[in-house]
């Protein structure tokens, strides 16, 4: 199978998906043609993920609920804010599990969580906002293709008292590359969030650039850092990438979530860059994929793809 071969692949991908192979091109403002057949930077990494690496546990890991029996049964040592209550049916809600303190969630997308610091006022009014979360798809115009078998339910989850930092640990393996810590999520002035980045010491440095989703926040990183990372490692083993998310009211560390699809499959400002440590620690042939036998046309393709990322670890 000649690279040619791989070229024509990579264009029958950008032809059979006009509209994700678009927004590859603008996104970030960098205006380059994606190679989802021979990813060069881990933005590419992700249009690949969507086309070829199909591993069936994603659609699990994609379940808010269920992503906590995987972790129970691959042995991770972390427990998820307490589930109140789960179901399909916003009326079915107690009332008194509304009176404050928790949150409303679908299972199976982003932005579609509704906080209750107090009873809410109108009750009708939310349980038609719910309604709507549950009806809204998630994931198809990006090809998230890991939500779209999540069996759509809504939970009522209790938010952890003086919560005062979220990780988001970007692993490869059990390597960290970006480590994303987001601050004040109930605060009047919005959120603050800082990137660190390895410094090549064993330790971290402080990304200096924007962290593009708010504005810096410029803080020590929290006492539990090195506990989540710690954890982060742990599930980051099972996986070629997955983002972490994990919550501290800095002591204690909660499960929050698994994202296979960074911000819809992309990572501001690095993740275009074919140097930068996404990249580079993000390797293929751990997938799924490259590691499950394929037949037909994907064999060849995933034979020969091995082959070129074999040459290029040797250049």
């Amino acid at each position: 199978m000649s690279d040619k071969v791989l070229s024509l692949i990579r264009w029958a991908i950008l032809l059979r998906h006009p509209s994700l192979s678009y927004w590859y091109w603008k996104v970030g403002h960098y205006k380059r043609i994606p190679n989802p057949a021979n990813p060069q930077t881990a933005n590419d990494k992700f249009f690949w993920r969507k086309i070829f690496d199909r591993r069936p546990e994603f659609t699990e890991i994609s379940d808010k609920l269920l992503v906590r029996d995987w972790l129970k049964r691959n042995s991770i040592n972390i427990e998820g804010p307490p589930v109140l209550w789960s179901g399909t049916d916003p009326a079915d809600i107690p009332d008194h599990l509304l009176s404050g303190g928790v949150v409303v969630k679908t299972n199976h997308g982003s932005r579609t969580n509704l906080f209750l610091q107090e009873a809410p006022p109108n009750r009708s009014a939310v349980n038609r906002k719910l309604r709507k979360y549950l009806r809204k798809p998630h994931g198809r115009k990006k090809l998230e293709w890991g939500y779209f078998g999540v069996s759509r339910k809504l939970f009522v989850e209790k938010i952890i008292p003086n919560m005062g930092a979220e990780f988001k640990i970007f692993t490869f393996g059990k390597r960290v590359e970006r480590l994303q810590v987001i601050y004040d999520r109930f605060s009047e002035d919005g959120i603050f969030a800082d990137v660190w980045l390895p410094d090549g010491q064993g330790g971290w440095r402080l990304f200096e650039g924007s962290p593009e989703i708010t504005r810096n926040a410029n803080r020590p990183m929290p006492e539990t850092t090195q506990q989540a990372l710690d954890v982060a490692r742990q599930i980051g083993d099972h996986f070629d990438h997955m983002r972490v998310d994990i919550l501290t009211d800095g002591r204690n560390l909660w499960f929050s979530e698994l994202t296979i699809y960074n911000l819809a499959g992309m990572i501001p400002i690095v993740g275009r860059d074919p140097a930068e440590g996404v990249n580079t620690s993000w390797d293929l042939q751990k997938s799924w994929f490259m590691q499950t036998p394929q037949s037909g046309w994907k064999k060849l393709y995933a034979d020969r793809l091995r082959k070129v990322i074999a040459s290029a670890d040797q250049a």
